[in-house]
């Protein structure tokens, strides 16, 4: 495993842990409204900031499957792609990641929350139709193993003096906005974000898109302790692919679907899963010879802290 590989890892995990959502490079603003009707009113605040000198114990297991075939042509068609579970489609080259992190909470105040993350295990696992090989632990250099970060209350996260296998994801990761609400909410409140998602490069082939997330505050637990939040979404993209030749198109449809867990007392997210199911239509450009290309994908990621 290269130094940036690992690092890339290490960051995709923390930003699962404390956004509760695997979507990675994303900027996005958003809002929250008011309780639904016939729910309690009673106003809790939801905040990531840990204790000092606590130490965040993180198993991070994501599955991403891939499904190459050829497609319609999104230009032709006038259709968006056809995205979204299906039962009927065939299995695809799925690439299992477990992940052992934890993190030491160095620092905190009223703005943010210094951490150091180390990663401490990691393998993979490569596989197809539902057969799969030996996990392979991946070795991770020692400039690789660890990053600190800083963290705002609603989630937003940078990196302190990355590493150089980190600066570009350091910039990624700037730019992930913070999931949990700024103000007090109550059971049956919502809030919205919207994220522009980086481009993923798997195979030469690239998708892209906008993530227009629904957040809602769903229920309370062992006396407010824990906070269950639901999340939904829907990805679209349509445009120029700039990294293919001139002329080119791609459209990208999908959703995301997941819930978690906030653990006001330890103000931590504790408990994680996300969904994330996407469909890429790429119609080459003019003169350019061969069938329109679709990218099925589907990411499944869970988090859990302790």
């Amino acid at each position: 495993m290269t130094r940036a590989t690992a690092s890339a890892a290490l960051l995709m995990a923390m930003c699962a842990a404390v956004t509760g959502v695997s979507v990675a490079g994303a900027q996005g603003t958003g809002q929250t409204v008011g309780a639904t009707k016939g729910h309690s009113r009673e106003a809790v605040r939801l905040m990531v900031r840990p204790r000092v000198g606590d130490t965040l114990w993180m198993q991070i297991e994501q599955s991403v499957e891939l499904r190459p075939r050829r497609g319609t042509n999104p230009r032709s068609s006038g259709t968006t792609p056809d995205y979204g579970p299906r039962a009927d489609r065939p299995p695809g080259q799925v690439t299992r990641l477990s992940l052992f992190a934890h993190s030491l909470v160095e620092a905190s105040d009223l703005s943010e929350t210094v951490l150091l993350a180390t990663s401490d295990s990691m393998t993979l696992a490569f596989g197809a139709g539902g057969e799969f090989g030996a996990p392979r632990r991946q070795t991770i250099s020692d400039d690789a193993r660890q990053v600190r970060v800083r963290v705002r209350p609603d989630g937003s996260m940078r990196i302190h003096d990355p590493p150089p296998t980190a600066v570009s994801l350091g910039a990624t990761l700037a730019s992930v906005p913070g999931l949990l609400p700024e103000a007090p909410i109550s059971v049956g409140s919502e809030w919205t974000r919207e994220m522009t998602l980086p481009t993923l490069p798997v195979g030469g082939f690239r998708a892209a898109g906008v993530v227009q997330v629904r957040l809602r505050l769903d229920s309370l637990a062992r006396n407010g302790r824990d906070a269950w939040v639901s999340l939904s979404g829907v990805l679209r993209r349509s445009g120029a692919a700039s990294d293919w030749p001139p002329g080119a198109s791609v459209v990208t449809a999908g959703t995301i679907s997941g819930f978690m867990q906030v653990d006001r007392q330890r103000a931590w997210i504790v408990k994680a899963y996300t969904e994330l199911e996407v469909s890429s239509d790429l119609a080459p450009g003019t003169g350019v010879t061969g069938p329109a290309r679709t990218l099925d994908m589907r990411i499944v990621q869970q988090v859990r802290v302790w």
